[in-house]
């Protein structure tokens, strides 16, 4: 009896009926014509299930009909003699045949149509391939004798492929390409199908009977791969019988109830998630078909409980399934019950951890608040409309369509009231940023964008009293949400969604800057006393279109507008809306440049010239405490203004440095300061600003051809002063609340400074200022005792965020200089080797500052990951030089880190290999040089440092083929030299090292 699973030549020639597909004498050629022959021997198992995506063209151009002259078969039958059902229709890469016409495959409808034939002829032969169809398809390598006889031992046969099981984990269905698997097994088996649907009846009952009682076997199979692979080919087959047969055959009905009760509804509940998932996606595909199919409506409770499930995919497949489903007329009362009775667990779905469960359970529940309001409570949709403020913007837009529904469709109702929903809403999430409110509504509901009666309501306010305090400043806050985000087409920062881009809106621009233009000094009036209100009006003219006051004579607006900016900021003592306010004017100055503003910023100047000469006035006549106020305030008031307005002309930095210098001898003397902290706080900045601007000039004059020698003389003293200033801050350490600002400071004005070196005016050279090793000294110093001050653990706790962002923001400033080149990029190697002790809360900072430096000079960034790697070396070794390498105290905590250190490192460098050739090859030679630094007059001192082969042994596999043989070179070089001293732990790590530059040996 000839067997499917060894169907070579000669048996094939005895079994005249085999496969009457074509003539008997063609038939060898035909199958060989497709590629079928492939000697077990010669191809594992893995090999077989590698998938194509697409055919190569040139198999299908150069295919012809292979004639029975028996010359194609000789020469294919040397190299093939075996050929399984699985391997038929697996479309396979090409196995190294000459021939052009091998590689092809094989049409399942062909497979099956001869298999088919095979069966009618053979029952059991037939039978016993299929079921070796099912092993192999499992992952297991066994070959079912071909003696077995019906009836067949289920049981042996899975302990027997057990046993030639190479990994219980791995195999197709958990392989990258199972999608294609699947789908190609399920293929042949509709063919398969489709071919038995015409078998006679007891001949068809047999196949059914065998095939899926050996499936529903393999089903219950405690090893993983046999249920899962059982599972799926079960549920495929039970999806292609409902499909095949008409509901009143009750062979096909009685087959298909036993599979659904004896193996659906008992793998539906597997430990395994894939198979849950399997067995929710094709009930799904059952209940498509409704009312044609053998389910009945009460069989949708499966994908209710199966929102319990603690895998997302299967409870995301459910409610994908169900959502479609509960749209069928003869389901929808069904799902409405089942929706009513799971409405606990569906908001819990809404208000979990996966986002994409969230938004189609809000979604669902939406479509079913639809037919019935009473789905859901009111605590209920409150906990919804929550939401609303979720990060997620396919979450919070789902949530703001059930508050759309509900809130905001009755008919007649008022502005007023209908914008009276939205503000409750904002002012009981407790959400301090309305644009997140903003954007989930803004796509859906235009409330949020009908700026016009928002403004009208906000003059009118005041006089009717229709809102309260808290809701008219969460109208003014939705208000610039919707004109910011239409304008700009910005997405709030921390909100993602999708797709990261919005498209702005021009003409909302154009309609907001019509509305507001008008009006927005009023409405600066009007609501004055409110701080957050006022900051979030002033914002509002960054979003305008600047064309409308060029048009119609609209000018004098603009003038109003500024004055009004003018009497805000010599009225305000606030310093948030004072820079809200100068940062405004300073956009409106760029956009439109008026007289106005240049009349304000020395009325600005003027007055703090003033006040100063009042507190230098010894007169005992006036009062010190106002004069203090005074100076305070208009102190206050330049440096903010310096900060966004060249004030060079009014000649500040000078008079600004005499006084932080004066104030400085100050504080160092008892009772001596009369100010308090704030105004030293406000000259180091306005002093730091001023060198910024005179900076700017430089670049100027030089254009003009201006004699600009004095005036670098001057700046450069200037920087000295301001230097000394900051460095005795930063040198004080932590008992210098201004340090901080000093240390940031000082790091910005060396960037700046630094960059003037390569100038080729000798006078701008002249103001360039390296810093010394005394400063960086100092610097470094400071950082490092705040930088190790609290333990990882310690600086993310809530209680300890101040101290946090201050260091961030110093360690930010000081790699800033290392970065660009200012001073050496080893130099930040001491806080490189923190990279994952402190990761947590400054891994991003100093990964950052590593890209930037590896994107500025990669062979500076190799040497600095070497310096950073040998600091953590000598802590796993502080003996290395005294005792022989297999003495050494390792200390395996910190070698651990070492390495730990060193996978972080490499994964910088591997996105792009080609770019970072150059760095990754420095970073070896100068490793090997390292380690065989004595190689030549001390060899047995040089296998000390053998371990740190395994450091760079992280960065191998980052070096390019060619780059691997010559650094191979070189380091044989220098391991000939210290062969000889070294012990069988040494030749350990030289091996591991060589075996990883080694190029990888391929099979041919």
């Amino acid at each position: 009896m000839v067997h499917f699973v060894s169907l070579d030549w000669r048996s094939w020639q005895h079994q005249v009926s085999f496969f009457r597909i074509v003539s008997h004498a063609n038939v060898l050629a035909y199958f060989y014509s497709f590629n079928l022959c492939v000697k077990m021997s010669d191809i594992s198992f893995e090999d077989a299930v590698v998938f194509e995506t697409r055919e190569e063209s040139s198999n299908a151009q150069n295919y012809e009909p292979v004639c029975g002259d028996g010359t194609a078969g000789d020469a294919i039958e040397e190299h093939a003699t075996k050929m399984s059902l699985l391997q038929m229709i697996l479309p396979r890469k090409r196995l190294g045949f000459s021939n052009s016409r091998i590689g092809q495959n094989c049409p399942i409808e062909s497979v099956a149509k001869g298999w088919g034939e095979f069966y009618l002829d053979s029952p059991t032969a037939a039978l016993v391939s299929l079921l070796q169809f099912v092993v192999e398809a499992s992952g297991s390598h066994y070959q079912i004798p071909e003696d077995t006889s019906l009836p067949f031992s289920y049981s042996d046969i899975l302990s027997n492929s057990s046993s030639h099981l190479s990994n219980t984990y791995i195999y197709p269905l958990t392989r990258k390409p199972a999608d294609a698997f699947v789908n190609r097994v399920g293929s042949f088996l509709n063919a398969l199908l489709m071919v038995a649907s015409e078998f006679p009846s007891d001949s068809y009952r047999l196949f059914l009977d065998q095939f899926t009682s050996f499936v529903m076997a393999c089903s219950e199979s405690s090893i993983r791969t046999f249920r899962h692979t059982g599972t799926m080919i079960g549920l495929k087959i039970m999806t292609i019988l409902s499909d095949l047969k008409s509901l009143n055959d009750e062979m096909a009905m009685t087959v298909w109830m036993r599979m659904f009760n004896s193996m659906f509804a008992v793998r539906s509940r597997d430990v395994v998630n894939d198979i849950r998932l399997l067995c929710i996606s094709e009930l799904g595909q059952w209940f498509a078909r409704y009312p044609h199919c053998y389910l009945q409506p009460t069989s949708l409770r499966i994908f209710y409980e199966a929102l319990n499930d603690g895998c997302g995919d299967v409870i995301q497949c459910s409610l994908d399934n169900i959502s479609v489903l509960c749209r069928i007329d003869g389901l929808l009362s069904q799902s409405l019950a089942l929706t009513t009775e799971f409405r606990e667990i569906l908001v819990e779905c809404c208000v979990g951890k996966e986002d994409a469960i969230a938004e189609k359970s809000v979604q669902f529940l939406t479509h079913f608040y639809v037919l019935s309001a009473e789905i859901l409570s009111d605590d209920d949709c409150r906990v919804l409309e929550q939401l609303i403020m979720a990060a997620n913007r396919g979450l919070a837009q789902a949530a703001a369509d059930l508050f759309i529904l509900r809130r905001n469709g009755l008919e007649g109702e008022s502005f007023c009231q209908r914008i009276q929903h939205l503000l409750q809403l904002f002012v009981d999430s407790g959400h301090e940023q309305a644009d997140y409110l903003v954007d989930s509504f803004i796509d859906n509901c235009e409330l949020v964008l009908d700026w016009k009666p928002m403004i009208a309501l906000l003059l009118e306010n005041p006089k009717s009293h229709e809102l309260s305090d808290i809701y008219c400043s969460s109208l003014i806050a939705i208000l610039l949400a919707g004109v910011k985000q239409a304008t700009t087409g910005e997405i709030p920062p921390g909100r993602y969604t999708k797709d990261l881009r919005r498209e702005p809106r021009p003409s909302l621009g154009r309609q907001a800057t019509n509305w507001l233009a008008p009006v927005l000094p009023e409405l600066l009036r009007t609501y004055a006393n409110s701080l957050e209100d006022t900051e979030r009006l002033l914002e509002l003219p960054k979003y305008f279109c600047f064309e409308y006051y060029h048009e119609g004579n609209r000018m004098g607006q603009f003038n109003e507008l500024v004055e009004h900016f003018e009497l805000i900021i010599f009225g305000q003592t606030s310093t948030s809306v004072l820079e809200s306010t100068v940062q405004t004017l300073a956009f409106l100055n760029r956009m439109i440049p008026n007289s106005l503003t240049k009349q304000l910023l020395n009325g600005a100047v003027t007055n703090y010239k003033m006040a100063w000469q009042r507190t230098q006035d010894p007169s005992p006549s006036k009062s010190t405490q106002n004069g203090a106020n005074r100076l305070l305030a208009t102190l206050r008031l330049v440096t903010v203004l310096s900060g966004h307005f060249n004030l060079s002309e009014w000649d500040l930095t000078e008079p600004l440095l005499f006084s932080l210098k004066m104030f400085l001898r100050q504080r160092r003397l008892p009772n001596g300061d009369d100010l308090p902290p704030e105004a030293f706080s406000l000259y180091l900045k306005a002093c730091f600003c001023c060198l910024c601007w005179d900076m700017e000039n430089l670049e100027g004059m030089a254009l003009n051809n201006v004699d600009m020698d004095e005036y670098c003389a001057v700046l450069h003293q200037n920087l000295e002063d301001y230097l000394y200033v900051t460095f005795s801050l930063v040198g004080k350490s932590s008992t210098e609340p201004l340090a901080y600002h000093g240390f940031s400071y000082i790091c910005d004005l060396f960037v700046l400074h630094g960059n003037l070196c390569g100038s080729s005016n000798p006078s701008i050279c002249s103001v360039a200022h390296a810093p010394s090793g005394n400063e960086v000294d100092i610097l470094e110093g400071f950082l490092m005792e705040h930088f190790l001050e609290l333990s990882p653990s310690d600086l993310m706790q809530e209680t300890n965020a101040e101290q946090l962002q201050r260091i961030r923001s110093i360690l930010t400033s000081y790699l800033k200089v290392v970065c660009l080149g200012v001073v050496p990029t080893m130099r930040a190697s001491k806080f490189y080797e923190y990279y994952v002790k402190y990761h947590a809360p400054f891994g991003d900072v100093l990964r950052c500052s590593m890209e930037l430096a590896l994107q500025r000079n990669p062979i500076h960034f190799a040497m600095t990951m070497l310096h950073t790697c040998l600091l953590l070396y000598a802590k796993s070794f502080p003996d290395d030089t005294r005792k022989a390498a297999e003495q050494r105290a390792l200390k395996p905590a910190e070698f651990s880190e070492l390495m730990a250190v060193a996978n972080r490192l490499a994964k910088i460098l591997i996105s792009h290999p080609v770019e970072h050739r150059e760095c990754v090859i420095v970073f070896h030679r100068s490793g090997i040089m390292f380690v065989f630094e004595s190689a030549q007059k001390q060899p047995a001192e040089a296998t000390k440092k053998l371990p740190f082969l395994r450091v760079l042994k992280v960065f191998a596999p980052l070096l390019l083929v060619q780059d691997k043989s010559s650094i191979l070179d070189f380091f044989e070089h220098y391991e000939q030299l210290v062969l000889p001293a070294c012990n069988r732990n040494d030749i350990a790590h030289l091996k591991k090292y060589r075996n990883a530059l080694s190029p990888r040996k391929i099979k041919t």
